[in-house]
C-alpha cells in the first residue's frame, strides 16, 4: 500500500511540474496570436507566484481541517480548471489571464506545501530527491507538449497545448480522488506500527524564531536561497522569449527548446541523487554553482551571432547546475541551524524562496520589454550574476560553520546532525 501511495505521489509531482512551464513556453505564441506585449507574461507569472505564496502560508490552516489526501486532490483539480480556462481565453477577453492566474497559483501552492511536508514526515530522504526529479520530468514535458501544437507561421495552436496539460491534470485529479481511501489505509498501518511524526518529537518552542533571526548564517543562507529561486524561475520562464524575441527562433521551436533548462534539472537531479552517496551536499552545491557560471558564459557566447544551438546548450548546463542546489539546501538545514529549530528555518527559507520567485521574473520582463527585442538577450546575465553571488555567500557560510564545528562537544554535534 505504501508503495502504491508513493507512486501516486510521484505522479502528482510530475503533474505539479507540467503547468510550471506552460506560461513561459506558450506566451511567445500567445503574444503573437492575441497581440499582447511580451512583458504581460511576467505580470501573469507574478500573480501566480503571489497566490502560490498565499496558498503555501494557508496550507497549514486547511490541513488542520481536512485530510492531506482531500487537500491535494482539490489543489490539483483547481490547477486543472485554471489550465483549461487559460486555454479558452480570446483576444477580446485577454484580461481573463489575470484572474485565472489566481486559480493556478492557489492550486500549485497547495500541492507543493502538502506533499513536500508529507514526504518529509513519512518517507526516506532519498525520495525527496526523486520527487523533485519527477517535478523536472513534468517541467520538461510542458514546453515539449505546448511546442508540438504551435504553428510557427500563425502562432495558433497554443491553446490545445495548454488544454492537453489541463486534461492530464484532470486525469491525475481523478486518480487522487480514487486514491483517497489508500491514504487512510496507509495511515492506519503506520499507526499500528507506532510511527511517530518528527514534529511531535521536536515541537516548535517560544523563542526559536528569535534565535534563528539573530544568526548571521541565516541571512547568508537566505541570500543564497533567494538567489537560487530567483535565478531558476527567471531562466526557466524567459528562455522561450530569449530564443524567440532575442535570437529570432520561431515560436514552436522556442517553446520546445525551452525544455532544455528543465531537462538539465531533471537529468541533474537523477545524477545528484546517485552522487549524494559519495559527495557531500556542500560539494554538490559548489559543483552546481560552477556549472551555472559555465553555462551562463556559453549562453552569452551564443548571443552576438544568434547561435541558438550554443545558447541552448548553455541553458541546459545552467539547468544541470541548478539540479543539486535546492535539495542540498533542504538537507543541510538541520546541520546549519540544529535539529531544534530546523522546522522554523525551513519555513522561513521557503518564504524567502517564494519571494525570489515573485520578484525577479516580472522585473526582467519589464526591463527586457523596455529595451526591446534585444533586451531578452540579457537573460544569461541573470544566472551568471546569481551563480557568482551564491558561490560567495555559500563559501562565507561554510567558513562560519567550520569555525563553529571546532567548538562543538559530542552532544552538540548530535544536535547539529553532524556525523549522520
Amino acid at each position: 500500500m505504501a508503495i502504491a501511495l508513493l507512486f501516486l505521489i510521484y505522479l502528482t509531482f510530475v503533474g505539479l511540474g507540467l503547468p510550471d512551464t506552460v506560461l513561459g513556453s506558450s506566451f511567445p505564441a500567445i503574444s503573437g496570436a492575441l497581440d499582447l506585449p511580451g512583458d504581460y507574461a511576467g505580470y501573469i507569472g507574478m500573480i501566480v507566484s503571489l497566490f502560490t505564496i498565499l496558498s503555501s502560508f494557508l496550507s497549514s490552516f486547511f490541513l488542520q481541517r481536512m485530510k492531506t489526501s482531500v487537500y491535494v486532490f482539490l489543489s490539483v483539480l483547481l490547477t486543472a480548471i485554471g489550465l483549461i480556462l487559460f486555454s479558452l481565453v480570446t483576444p477580446l477577453y485577454w484580461w481573463a489571464f489575470f484572474p485565472i492566474a489566481i486559480l493556478m497559483g492557489f492550486g500549485a501552492g497547495g500541492v507543493d506545501a502538502a506533499l513536500n511536508n508529507y514526504v518529509a514526515l513519512h518517507y526516506k530522504a532519498v525520495h525527496m530527491n526523486w520527487l523533485h526529479c519527477s517535478w523536472g520530468v513534468g517541467a520538461s514535458l510542458g514546453p515539449l507538449l505546448v511546442g508540438s501544437f504551435i504553428d510557427p507561421m500563425t502562432n495558433q495552436g497554443w491553446e490545445w497545448g495548454v488544454r492537453t496539460i489541463g486534461f492530464i491534470q484532470c486525469l491525475i485529479a481523478l486518480l487522487l480522488f480514487l486514491g483517497i481511501p489508500l491514504w487512510d489505509k496507509v495511515a492506519r498501518k503506520r499507526m499500528r506500527e507506532g510511527e511517530k511524526a518528527p514534529e511531535e518529537e521536536m515541537p516548535v518552542r517560544k523563542g526559536d524564531h528569535r534565535r534563528l533571526l539573530k544568526s548571521p548564517l541565516f541571512y547568508l543562507c537566505a541570500i543564497g536561497f533567494f538567489s537560487y529561486c530567483a535565478m531558476e524561475t527567471t531562466t526557466g520562464f524567459w528562455t522561450p522569449s530569449f530564443l524567440y524575441n532575442g535570437m529570432g527562433v520561431d515560436s514552436s521551436l522556442s517553446a520546445t527548446l525551452g525544455s532544455c533548462f528543465y531537462l538539465g534539472i531533471t537529468a541533474g537531479r537523477f545524477l545528484s541523487g546517485l552522487l549524494s552517496f559519495r559527495i557531500s551536499p556542500k560539494n554538490l552545491i559548489r559543483g552546481g554553482e560552477a556549472l551555472i557560471i559555465l553555462g551562463s558564459l556559453l549562453a552569452l557566447l551564443g548571443t552576438p551571432g544568434h547561435d541558438f544551438v550554443l545558447s541552448s546548450v548553455g541553458i541546459g548546463l545552467i539547468g544541470l547546475g541548478c539540479a543539486p542546489i535546492y535539495p542540498a539546501i533542504i538537507l543541510l538545514t538541520p546541520y546549519r541551524f540544529s535539529r531544534r529549530i530546523s522546522q522554523v528555518a525551513m519555513s522561513l527559507q521557503m518564504a524567502v524562496a517564494y519571494m525570489g520567485n515573485l520578484v525577479l521574473s516580472p522585473l526582467f520582463g519589464l526591463v527586457a520589454e523596455a529595451i526591446g527585442e534585444e533586451g531578452y538577450l540579457l537573460l544569461p546575465v541573470v544566472p551568471l550574476f546569481f551563480g557568482i553571488l551564491m558561490l560567495l555567500v555559500h563559501e562565507i557560510g561554510n567558513g562560519i560553520l567550520r569555525k563553529r564545528d571546532l567548538t562543538l562537544g559530542e552532544e552538540e554535534r548530535k544536535e547539529y546532525a553532524i556525523g549522520r
